[in-house]
């Protein structure tokens, strides 16, 4: 019995070729070999697509880029190629994850420029934005994961709700700055909660470096809660980034005022995350 071969890439694109030949012969009459490659190029992206779908990032990769090259103003086809970049960044570790990563910002930030933006739909840009703010977040580059969010705040037209979103994960990046340094100061206590040392036991430039910290992510959580007042989750950020202040705080009755706060905060946050399951249950 003879075994059929698979036909290789190759040979699927000499195929995919001759089917758009026809077509090609009509392009070239009407508008010469751009009008052929740009056939050409659309055919490739079904072709990227598919072998995406089917989890095969690097070679979709490898059509998508084929695809841009036929037709260098194929928009759709730097932003799958940018995707497909992406997608494999999740499955690879060390330092071939950062050389992905990286690639993958800079395929997406190709789609920013000027000639590439001005074809984006609106929810692609600000869906690149997101990316490449996700990206850098997981190269642990925390200021240009802050940058990135604020731009994608300020796009226009940019909802409400997405702005609360952007804002609310800048203030939780402080709350981390903040969370990390009072840490040091703690004490593990067998059955109970860490306690903290109080702020005379403290350096003054980790006091200073909290404090800091808190008041950013408290100003960045106020703008998503005046951006979207249901977001609940910003409340409960509102408290944990309140406590943090009061732990580096000398003055016993602001510590009171900040602990009182973030009760107020907290409480937000479970009246919301009682109407979000009310609804959910139709009320019931």
């Amino acid at each position: 019995m003879t075994t059929q071969k698979q036909p290789t890439y190759a040979g699927r694109l000499v195929f995919a070729l001759r089917k758009a030949a026809p077509l090609c012969g009509a392009a070239l009459l009407s508008f010469g070999m751009s009008g052929c490659n740009k056939l050409i190029a659309k055919d490739l992206l079904n072709q990227g697509a598919r072998e995406y779908n089917k989890g095969r990032f690097e070679k979709a990769e490898r059509i998508f880029k084929e695809a841009m090259e036929r037709d260098p103003d194929f928009v759709q086809a730097k932003l799958f190629y940018a995707t497909a970049i992406r997608s494999r960044v999740s499955n690879e570790d060390g330092e071939e994850q950062i050389k992905t990563a990286k690639m993958a910002i800079e395929a997406y930030k190709e789609l920013l420029k000027p000639e590439n933006d001005a074809r984006l739909k609106d929810r692609d840009r600000d869906q690149t934005y997101a990316f490449i703010a996700d990206l850098y977040k997981t190269l642990d580059d925390q200021e240009s994961y802050r940058e990135w969010l604020r731009k994608r705040v300020e796009l226009p037209n940019q909802k409400s709700t997405t702005k609360a979103e952007c804002l609310y994960s800048i203030g939780v990046t402080y709350w981390n700055d903040a969370s990390r340094i009072s840490k040091k100061y703690e004490t593990q206590v067998p059955g109970k909660l860490p306690e903290v040392a109080k702020p005379d036991k403290w350096k003054k430039e980790d006091i200073d470096a909290l404090l800091k910290a808190a008041q950013e992510g408290l100003k960045y959580i106020e703008k998503a809660i005046a951006a979207d007042p249901q977001y609940a989750n910003a409340y409960s950020y509102k408290s944990l980034l309140l406590k943090e202040q009061a732990k580096a705080t000398t003055d016993a009755q602001l510590v009171a005022q900040l602990e009182k706060d973030a009760q107020i905060a907290v409480e937000k946050f479970q009246e919301l995350n009682r109407q979000a399951a009310a609804e959910l249950s139709g009320g019931s």
